[in-house]
């Protein structure tokens, strides 16, 4: 099957409250190897920053990982600072999210 011939997941609305801000992730540039961790609040999000953090820096110690993978589509904090961190990060890129998927742009480029 080529990549032409998948169906990719299409955005079909915003969610903007007192939380979440899908609008974000309309205009983010993704990059051929971004991962974006997405789960739901509190089912093992940390968890799983944690070991993506593991492998991406093979096993390095204290690996900051809440610095390297923000969570971009909550309204705290500012935007274009955290922005400006994931564009200037030269390691793979690992972004979390608790959007549900037909809130989220999808990039067949992101894992």
């Amino acid at each position: 099957m080529q990549s032409q011939d998948i169906k990719w997941p299409v955005k079909r609305r915003e969610i903007h409250d007192t939380y979440f801000d899908s609008r974000v992730w309309n205009d983010f540039e993704f990059r051929d190897d971004d991962i974006v961790i997405g789960t739901w609040g509190k089912s093992v999000t940390t968890w799983m920053q944690q070991i993506i953090g593991q492998l991406v820096f093979n096993g390095q110690e204290d690996v900051p990982v809440s610095d390297l993978s923000p969570w971009l589509d909550m309204v705290v904090p500012p935007l274009e600072p955290m922005l400006q961190g994931l564009k200037a990060q030269t390691h793979r890129r690992f972004i979390k999210t608790h959007l549900p998927l037909d809130a989220l742009v999808f990039s067949p480029k992101a894992k």
